[in-house]
């Protein structure tokens, strides 16, 4: 591979109690310890820092040419931002067995930057976000016309107790906005697979002759 292929990490909540960053973070430290970086540079891009409007554009993202022509200067900002990027990492919440509403308006607002590019999936919730993975998938995928990686990491928080409507400590903890290294330590023993094998996928979705690794 000539270039580094550029990846950003999309945290996908914007909830003042949030453990999304610190996920992107955790995330981060396994790709860059996994993976040469000759082959990919990661950013983490926080949606909650481009202060997104609801969808209230005059004209569909699908019809811009040219960036510029967005009439909020946070969704011409945010555009720009992900137009940077070869390939992406969207890190998605489940609330309520669904994706975060700023996720799906962040998604929404942008069009040809996203069109054609890879994109791998990583979950998190009571169940690994499954539902929220299934349906990231389906908006992107099949809405927005990207590549979506078959490898979806999905991060299930530890603890579930069916008897108490399979909610467990380490759920609560997160909804406060805190997760404990164990935690992480336990999603590392059980994800990191998938996680860099996924990222693996993705960089030979947006590189098919790239060098194999």
């Amino acid at each position: 591979m000539s270039t580094s292929t550029q990846i950003a990490v999309v945290v996908g909540s914007t909830r003042p109690t949030r453990i999304g960053p610190r996920i992107a973070t955790w995330l981060l430290s396994i790709l860059e310890s996994e993976l040469a970086v000759s082959h990919a540079r990661y950013s983490i891009v926080d949606i909650a820092q481009f202060n997104l409007p609801s969808f209230s554009e005059p004209i569909a993202p699908r019809f811009v040419e040219d960036l510029d022509q967005f009439a909020n200067l946070a969704t011409r900002s945010w555009n720009k931002e992900i137009a940077k990027y070869d390939a992406y990492i969207i890190l998605s919440p489940e609330y309520h067995q669904s994706i975060p509403g700023a996720l799906k308006n962040a998604i929404d607002l942008v069009f040809h930057a996203w069109s054609g590019k890879a994109v791998l999936i990583v979950t998190y919730g009571i169940f690994g976000g499954a539902y929220a993975s299934q349906q990231v998938r389906q908006i992107l995928g099949g809405g927005v016309g990207m590549k979506v990686v078959d490898i979806a990491p999905e991060l299930e928080f530890p603890g579930r107790d069916e008897l108490k409507n399979n909610t467990s400590q380490a759920l609560f903890q997160a909804m406060k906005g805190s997760v404990a290294n164990e935690t992480l330590n336990l999603w590392e023993a059980t994800n990191r697979e998938d996680i860099i094998e996924g990222t693996k996928e993705l960089l030979k979705l947006t590189n098919p002759a790239s060098e194999p690794f």
